[in-house]
């Protein structure tokens, strides 16, 4: 069963807290399950193997010339491979998303747009987004901008341990010059009926400029990314969530 979301959520301009709850990586997804059986998303250090954080919510990536790209790859872990603490996917579970419409002040949108010139200033995208895999006639995603959420599809199943590893396909329709900036949206993974909270994707196109796309990254987690409730409560920040199931 998937679940939908639409996110309403109050910004916040304490970088100090949003440093705590989400940091962006040039990284493959982790997705891995807690004691308690909450989804979580994370980064995995195939070199190291070892598991780097289990609370990033954003995540960043660069378009090609042709306005296609497969950053990040969607990562699960072996059973034989779970650190202390963690638990793997349930064996032979389809894992799958949902694209959620968020609001950016009095803007709701599935898509963003900010041309990386001057302050970060997202706007809701005249651009359009597709995310798919093959084949794509069947398993494919439309953000467009408007405010509304999007039906995803099965990104792939997890094996009879428990690990999973695969890529999608992201392209942008226009690629012409007036394309050129970040890109933000955000999605939510399901598998075997749990979801983790909404994370945040950040893509540059035609745009090389490192400082820029960290202060966007950076802006997304201080003004975008929920608090953990403890704080929400201690803060006095309402995120209200409406969820639909299908």
């Amino acid at each position: 069963m998937k679940i939908k979301s639409t996110i309403t959520i109050a910004a916040l301009s304490i970088t100090s807290i949003a440093a705590t709850t989400a940091s962006a990586q040039h990284a493959d997804l982790l997705i891995i399950k807690d004691d308690a059986g909450n989804l979580l998303t994370g980064q995995y250090d195939f070199a190291s193997n070892q598991v780097v954080n289990t609370n990033i919510r954003v995540y960043e990536g660069e378009f090609d010339a042709f306005g296609t790209s497969d950053e990040p790859g969607f990562n699960a872990l072996s059973s034989s491979n779970i650190p202390s603490g963690f638990q793997a996917l349930d064996p032979n579970t389809p894992v799958s998303f949902d694209a959620n419409t968020f609001q950016i002040g009095n803007m709701s949108a599935n898509l963003y747009h900010w041309d990386g010139q001057g302050a970060v200033d997202f706007t809701a995208s005249s651009n359009s987004l597709t995310i798919s895999k093959a084949p794509s006639l069947l398993f494919s995603a439309l953000l467009d901008g408007s405010d509304t959420n999007v039906p995803g599809f099965d990104i792939d199943t997890a094996a009879s341990d428990g690990f999973l590893h695969k890529h999608i396909d992201l392209g942008l329709a226009d690629i012409s010059s007036s394309a050129i900036g970040f890109y933000l949206w955000s999605i939510s993974i399901e598998a075997g009926g749990a979801s983790t909270d909404p994370i945040f994707f950040v893509h540059g196109f035609g745009i090389h400029n490192e400082p820029a796309h960290e202060a966007a990254v950076d802006w997304v987690n201080s003004t975008i990314v929920p608090t953990p409730s403890s704080l929400t409560a201690l803060l006095g920040l309402t995120i209200m969530s409406t969820r639909r199931r299908r």
